[in-house]
C-alpha cells in the first residue's frame, strides 16, 4: 500500500486547530480595530481644536464673552485655511459634512474651551 496523500483524521485535526486559532484570534484582531477607529477620532478632534485655535488666534475680536459659546464651522476653517483637505470619518471611512461639523468655542472667565460637535 503506497498510497500518497492524508487521512481523513489528518484532515479533520488541521480543521480543528485553525478553527480553535481562528476563534482565538479573530476577537483580539476586532478589539485592536474597534480601539484604532477610536483612538482615529480622539486624533481627529484634536487637529479641529489646533485649527480652530489658530483660527482664534487670528480672530480674537470674534471670540465670545465670558459665559458665551461659538460655534465654528469645519466648512468655516476649511475655506479660511486652517484645515486644509476633507476629514474622513476613521468608522465609516466616509467624507464629514463640514456643514454638519462644529467646534464649540466657549469662554469660561479668562479660559476658553473648545469642544467638537455635530453643528446645530
Amino acid at each position: 500500500m503506497n498510497r500518497k496523500g492524508f487521512t481523513l483524521i489528518e484532515l479533520i485535526g488541521v480543521i480543528v486547530i485553525l478553527s480553535l486559532l481562528t476563534l482565538i484570534i479573530v476577537p483580539n484582531v476586532v478589539t485592536y480595530l474597534q480601539k484604532g477607529a477610536e483612538e482615529g477620532v480622539k486624533q481627529q478632534n484634536e487637529m479641529l481644536i489646533l485649527g480652530a485655535k489658530n483660527w482664534a488666534s487670528d480672530n480674537k475680536n470674534l471670540l465670545p464673552e465670558d459665559g458665551e459659546s461659538f460655534d465654528l464651522s469645519l466648512s468655516s476653517l476649511q475655506s479660511e485655511g486652517y484645515i486644509e483637505k476633507d476629514i474622513r470619518d476613521p468608522k465609516t471611512e466616509e467624507i464629514i459634512d463640514p456643514n454638519s461639523t462644529c467646534v464649540v468655542i466657549t469662554r469660561s472667565g479668562q479660559r476658553y474651551n473648545y469642544e467638537v460637535k455635530e453643528c446645530s
